[in-house]
């Protein structure tokens, strides 16, 4: 059971970051704005904060890809811990930004999503997940059949956690509605 977290691991999170890294340069001052509105840091170091974040999510997201398609454990392993870290940073500050700034927008791969609860869960999941790969590497003689399950598991896996956090949003929005009307 664990080799199949660690292969679903090694696929959800580079891929992930990957995704966040392409909203990012498709929306390059989304971040920036959201930290502006977030009011955590002060307003003339968005832009730094902002850069080094998108950075760090470059950094690890290619450096996974690259450990998984050249099935590079060590390296791997690095990248996994390095994400961990990374998205265990975003689990904290989106909880703290959801309890101490409702409405603030998540900045999230370019997307307008407001920060939430379920983005910092969502954050949460991924650094687990993360944590999982780093601890145990690479699956190691693991099936073609097994691998084909990781892979396939990985990709429903971080297709399913990337959008929660919007669907939520919109659900909540829609309730809102109902109530309101």
């Amino acid at each position: 059971m664990i080799a199949l977290l660690a292969g679903i691991a090694a696929v959800a999170v580079p891929l992930v970051l990957l995704t966040s890294l392409f909203g990012q340069v498709r929306r390059p001052s989304a971040v920036a704005g959201a930290l502006r509105a977030q009011r955590v840091f002060p307003a003339p170091f968005a832009g730094a904060v902002a850069a080094a974040v998108i950075a760090a999510e470059a950094v690890a997201g290619l450096a996974g890809a690259v450990a998984l398609l050249l099935w590079l454990d060590g390296p791997m392993r690095v990248t996994s811990g390095a994400a961990a870290v990374l998205l265990g940073l975003y689990a904290l500050y989106g909880a703290y930004v959801s309890r101490t700034r409702r409405g603030a927008p998540c900045g999230c791969a370019g997307a307008g999503t407001p920060m939430t609860g379920w983005v910092a869960g969502r954050a949460a999941a991924f650094s687990g997940l993360a944590v999982v790969g780093a601890l145990h590497g690479l699956p190691a003689g693991s099936t073609a059949y097994e691998l084909f399950i990781a892979v396939v598991a990985g990709l429903g896996f971080a297709a399913i956690l990337w959008t929660l956090p919007h669907a939520m949003a919109r659900e909540s929005m829609a309730q809102e509605r109902r109530t309101a009307g």
